[in-house]
């Protein structure tokens, strides 16, 4: 709903994991390459190149592959500089103390870098507590 109230938001698409056409990001855990399937593909319109693709992944920062998809989600990103925003989502509580949807936006090169520096899940929480963003 955050995006279908942006005034530049065309349509969404909904990345179903392990189909042969879905979107699939490569993530290292445990030394293994592992699939990440980003759950959403947001299309806006762009003045310039006329549409915009960003790739939204919400994750529960409960789960054991939460550093290993962020380093994933940053080396696509820096790869593909062409994509738009590629964002880790998670809930987090606003000044005001309400549930809100908090962003880490790995298109931002100063935050790819600090998720590659990252060892631990625990420094991913506080670069989501630096970097992340509200809408």
């Amino acid at each position: 709903m955050e995006e279908q109230a942006q005034a530049d938001y065309v349509c969404w698409l909904r990345n179903p994991p392990r189909k042969p056409w879905s979107l699939c990001i490569p993530y290292k855990m445990g030394g293994e390459q592992k699939p990440a399937y980003p759950d959403f593909i947001i299309i806006r319109k762009d003045e310039d190149t006329d549409y915009v693709i960003d790739i939204l992944e919400p994750h529960d920062p409960t789960r054991i592959d939460n550093l290993g998809k962020a380093k994933g989600f940053a080396e696509y990103a820096r790869q593909n500089p062409g994509v738009g925003r590629i964002q880790l989502i998670r809930m987090g509580k606003d000044a005001a103390g309400h549930n809100r949807l908090k962003r880490l936006d790995m298109a931002m090169s100063q935050v790819r870098e600090n998720v590659f520096h990252a060892m631990t899940n625990d420094e991913l929480d506080h670069i989501f507590d630096t970097d992340g963003f509200f809408m």
